[in-house]
């Protein structure tokens, strides 16, 4: 049987991160949401079904798989934004049924012909498909991104559990607790580190290196590649490929290829890539009156239910020196900022926000500087990546 891994008509709640990636490319740990589906289901062929303006970006990212068939087969359908389990296994024997968790479409158990029906009627990116017998489960349905950020501890522990803990007569320079809970693949941790694993665990992936004097605490991942620099304290959080890390890191996700090298605060909040924050850039993450966050996301104001909310920041955003960033702020796509005082709590996609003010960013001269920044990490700016920046700067 045939998966079907789909986004649908919430896609842009997660963003700015979903603005420039289909959500099941949205990191949640060591892997993506996609990354998992293909983990626990590595036996099953897979197709992706995407929004149209982002065919050719998944096309070119996912060589090995279908996006956005024209024909279909009996098939598993499973919703990107969820972070499915072992028992997503159990949805393969469950035929003809539609699976809803908080009113929401996740899954859908279907025929070829009922698959090309709905298709025919939009597909999961205009409705659900409810002309099926439903059951609701339950499953860890990440609505927005904060969502994704308070289910790393859970997340990372699953991700653990495939792994072979470290020997710690092989760190005896790094001070380790809780050794039985580290996990380092073929990555340098100096000596003087502090690795504490009590409160979850830590991953340390291929060619990461970590300088002494760092301070991480788990549940935390550490991409490939990446660098954590001296006197860097990470906690509960997940940092991607090929980063430069500085500073303070608690409770948030950075994507991957991504600087934030020195010294400042970044607290509940999720980084895209090929960003770079100046040196100082802190974000507050709890407001004075300790009230709920509001977040302004996909054209509405989304009251998030949790005090402690930090920053939503987009792909190839800047930030200069000494930038303050607001409790809840979404700092859209492609944005420079570069002022004093708290910036506005949002940036909207491509603007050029300098000394409170907005102007548009020079669409040519972004994508010669992105250009410049991706080679440095030997990474080409593709033309279907440039076209679709294009047409996000001109929406």
């Amino acid at each position: 049987m045939k998966i079907y891994v789909f986004e649908d008509q919430y896609a842009l709640n997660l963003s700015p991160i979903s603005t420039t990636r289909a959500v099941f490319d949205i990191r949640i740990g060591s892997e993506t949401f996609l990354d998992r589906i293909r983990n626990l289901f590595p036996d099953q062929p897979i197709s992706l079904v995407v929004r149209e303006e982002l065919t050719d970006l998944v096309s070119e990212a996912h060589t090995n798989y279908d996006v956005n068939p024209k024909d279909y087969e009996d098939g598993l359908w499973l919703s990107g934004s969820v972070i499915w389990s072992e028992e997503s296994n159990k949805l393969l024997d469950r035929e003809n049924l539609t699976f809803y968790s908080d009113g929401r479409l996740v899954a859908a158990n279907l025929s070829s012909k009922d698959a090309a029906r709905w298709h025919s009627k939009g597909g999961p990116l205009k409705s659900d498909y409810d002309a099926l017998e439903s059951s609701d489960i339950d499953v860890n349905l990440c609505n927005y991104l904060w969502d994704i950020l308070k289910l790393v501890p859970q997340t990372i522990n699953d991700e653990s559990t495939k792994l072979i803990p470290i020997d710690s007569q092989d760190y005896s320079k790094v001070n380790l607790l809780n050794s039985e809970k580290i996990f380092i693949n073929n990555a340098t941790v100096m000596p003087g580190a502090l690795i504490n694993a009590d409160n979850g665990p830590v991953i340390i992936d291929d060619g990461a290196l970590v300088y002494g004097q760092t301070y991480i605490e788990g549940p935390a991942y550490i991409g490939v590649d990446s660098v954590i620099n001296p006197l860097t304290k990470i906690k509960s959080s997940v940092i991607g490929q090929k980063c430069k890390i500085g500073g303070e890191v608690d409770s948030s996700i950075i994507q991957g290829y991504t600087n934030k090298v020195h010294d400042g605060h970044l607290g509940d909040s999720f980084l895209g890539e090929w960003i770079n924050l100046g040196a100082g850039t802190s974000n507050s993450n709890l407001k004075n009156n300790y009230s709920s966050v509001k977040v302004h996301i996909n054209d509405q104001l989304v009251d998030s239910e949790n005090l402690h909310i930090g920053c939503f920041v987009g792909d190839h955003v800047k930030t200069a020196i000494g930038t303050l960033i607001n409790t809840g702020s979404v700092i859209g796509v492609g944005s420079m900022i570069a002022s004093y005082g708290f910036i506005p709590k949002t940036i909207p996609h491509f603007s050029w926000y300098v000394n409170r003010k907005h102007l548009s960013v020079d669409i040519d001269k972004f994508i010669a500087t992105a250009e410049v920044v991706k080679k440095r990490r030997g990474k080409n700016f593709s033309s279907i990546e440039k076209a679709l920046l294009k047409k996000i700067s001109n929406s």
